[in-house]
């Protein structure tokens, strides 16, 4: 009896050990991958920026140089190893432009991921106010993000929808065993030109009032709503109160 528990004993280590074996002959990375999005995606940043609001900003239209580039900027950390995808991503993400992690899902519903960094913007831009506190809102990342998203001269603008999945491959050469792939994070990236200038207003305080204002989602809103309602059919303009001052000198020194 003493020789059966001892042969099992060893029967278990030797079946230990090959697991172990096995675990080790595996190595884990995380890769970044990036495609275009469809046009529902401008479609909801434009709701964001312009959706039933009576005071407009600039309409922002797709730009495939700005699309293209960043699809090469966030790709190129991909392969590496390192422990988790929100690392990958805070690695890939280009710094200052507009992004938005959550959970992986197969088909994006951009109006729901742009609901939530807009809802995250505007806690911070109620609790700040306009007056002398933009500095501030953009040393918050979620009211930086809002604000680049807002800018009032921006008209360009390049969307990605990016994946990134654990990746387990073996390193046994002879084995045939293709990469187990898991996604696990999908990030929204907006580039926009031109871009709002960093620690400044993006828009006109008359903007602001209007957007801390609106109740409306994203979700209920339709292209119908990016109509700006106006006795001559056409929006006003949300510029920077410092911007059309400077046009102001301008026309008054050419008149003059």
């Amino acid at each position: 009896m003493a020789c059966f528990y001892r042969t099992a004993a060893a029967v278990c280590l030797v079946a230990l050990c090959g697991l172990r074996s096995v675990a080790a002959g595996k190595t884990t990375t995380y890769e970044f991958t990036a495609v275009d999005v469809n046009e529902d995606a401008y479609v909801a940043a434009n709701l964001v920026r312009n959706g039933k609001l009576a005071v407009h900003i600039s309409e922002v239209t797709k730009n495939a140089t700005l699309v293209s580039d960043l699809k090469h900027k966030v790709e190129q950390a991909s392969g590496e190893p390192l422990e988790s995808c929100d690392g990958l991503i805070d690695t890939s993400n280009p710094i200052g432009i507009f992004n938005h992690t959550s959970e992986y899902a197969e088909s994006p519903n951009y109006r729901t991921m742009l609901q939530a960094a807009l809802d995250k913007g505007l806690e911070v831009f109620k609790a700040k106010g306009y007056q002398n506190k933009w500095k501030e809102i953009w040393g918050d990342a979620d009211g930086a993000n809002l604000a680049y998203l807002l800018g009032s001269n921006s008209t360009s603008m390049g969307c990605v929808i990016g994946t990134c999945s654990k990746v387990v491959t073996t390193t046994d050469q002879r084995s045939e065993t293709p990469p187990e792939v898991t996604p696990e994070k999908t990030v929204l990236l907006c580039e926009l030109s031109p871009a709002a200038e960093k620690e400044k207003a993006p828009f006109d305080e008359e903007y602001f009032n209007e957007l801390v204002a609106r109740t409306a989602r994203l979700a209920e809103m339709t292209e119908e709503d990016l109509k700006a309602p106006s006795n001559d059919g056409t929006a006003a303009a949300a510029i920077p109160t410092t911007l059309a001052a400077g046009l102001v000198a301008m026309l008054t020194a050419v008149s003059s």
